[in-house]
């Protein structure tokens, strides 16, 4: 999750290493980092109606601004108050690989529209595994109900993106 708000940005230069961890953690909570790459991670997936384009940048940019704003801050001042300490510890006892799976969840469920799973096999539409160089593009429909449906999910993994990362900082400046 980057576009509408960027670590990177506020990071001075000369800190690569810090700007690179931050970007990763912040791809690996954004569901449609973790999905197939014959669509390039949603990009060959457009979408219609309040956020027009494709799924990737809906996830990316226009559904997290709609979740949170742009500015950085005033995202981070809303989020906090949200989470519970039990949440903390539950989300830095899992690594990388779980996070990952957390996002690929969420992206191959139903209500993103990313696939549609038949006998446990996520496919770009009923019966068509994979999309095809020259196969027209599939279109998901953004409404104002994929819009509040989205924001719990955007608001979460903003929320455990920001407790792994500080944690990761944590235990990396440990003295």
């Amino acid at each position: 999750m980057s576009a509408g708000l960027s670590l990177a940005a506020a990071i001075p230069a000369g800190h690569e290493a810090l700007k690179f961890l931050g970007d990763w953690v912040g791809d690996i909570h954004q569901p449609m980092h973790v999905s197939f790459e014959d669509d390039r991670s949603a990009n060959g997936i457009n979408t219609t109606g309040v956020c027009s384009g494709n799924l990737y940048s809906a996830w990316d940019t226009w559904l997290l601004k709609q979740a949170v704003g742009t500015d950085p801050a005033a995202a981070v001042n809303q989020l906090l108050p949200e989470r519970a300490p039990a949440d903390r510890d539950a989300w830095i006892s899992t690594g990388p690989v779980t996070w990952a799976n957390e996002s690929f969840a969420i992206a191959t469920a139903a209500g993103t529209g990313y696939c549609v799973e038949t006998a446990g096999v996520c496919a770009y539409e009923t019966g068509n595994i994979a999309l095809d160089p020259g196969e027209p593009q599939k279109t998901v429909p953004i409404d104002a109900a994929y819009v509040a449906a989205s924001t719990p999910i955007i608001r979460d993994r903003l929320k455990r993106a920001g407790v792994r990362l500080a944690h990761l900082l944590d235990e990396a400046l440990k003295p």
